[in-house]
């Protein structure tokens, strides 16, 4: 998909503003299952993109569009009561080849330099947030282990302490079930780290839900 068209898919969709395309959420009364944390991982940015917004497919004042396959994620960031909360959502991901635009990635594999990395979202008053990306690539970490495709997650809400995690896609079942990371979640817990994506025909790419349950105890300070 060209610049030029990505941008008119952004602005039809609002995704940069408002995140208006994220799918309503029934807010029941009880208790939301908290979203398990993981580890930062070695490849948090150590430099962040002058160009910072929630749609890492496209950096202004390039002619090309980021490698691979155009998805968007979407959800809301509640608390253990189901409630929206007002947060800031921060991603970073390797790109479409399985490479992070890191200074310690040991991957041979070639960088993008028409993909952001790294991103974040505000929600708005009903907890919603939306990005719109690549489908990362696996990488190698030894012989014997290939980290599946995965985004990490860096949610921080005011009084609340903040939030690192991962996410997951379902359709790679075979690299799941061998990751030694995602093993370390409880097995009942890993579906709330897992997100199926769907094509949609309004938006000509492929979406998916992932809601945040962040823990209520206050930060102590």
């Amino acid at each position: 998909m060209a610049v030029k068209n990505r941008r008119i898919f952004l602005k039809q969709t609002s995704l940069l503003g408002m995140g208006l395309i994220t799918a309503p959420l029934s807010l029941t009364k009880g208790k939301c299952s908290l979203t398990p944390p993981q580890t930062q991982g070695p490849f948090y940015p150590l430099q962040f993109p002058l160009d910072q917004n929630n749609n890492l497919t496209v950096i202004d004042g390039h002619k090309k569009a980021a490698f691979g396959e155009t998805i968007v994620i979407r959800g809301c960031v509640l608390t253990e009561d189901c409630q929206p909360l007002r947060a800031r959502v921060e991603i970073w991901q390797a790109c479409a080849s399985g490479r992070y635009n890191h200074d310690y990635d040991p991957n041979p594999a070639p960088i993008d330099p028409n993909f952001q990395y790294w991103g974040y979202a505000t929600t708005d008053d009903q907890g919603k947030y939306s990005f719109i990306t690549i489908k990362p690539g696996g990488y190698p970490v030894t012989d014997d282990w290939v980290r599946p495709p995965h985004i990490h997650f860096k949610i921080t809400a005011p009084k609340l302490p903040p939030l690192i995690t991962q996410l997951y896609f379902s359709e790679e079942e075979k690299l799941n079930q061998k990751d030694r990371i995602l093993q370390r979640v409880p097995p009942h817990q890993r579906n709330l780290v897992m997100m199926d994506l769907k094509a949609d025909d309004s938006l000509k790419v492929r979406n998916g839900q992932f809601n945040i349950i962040l823990n209520q105890t206050p930060e102590l300070v």
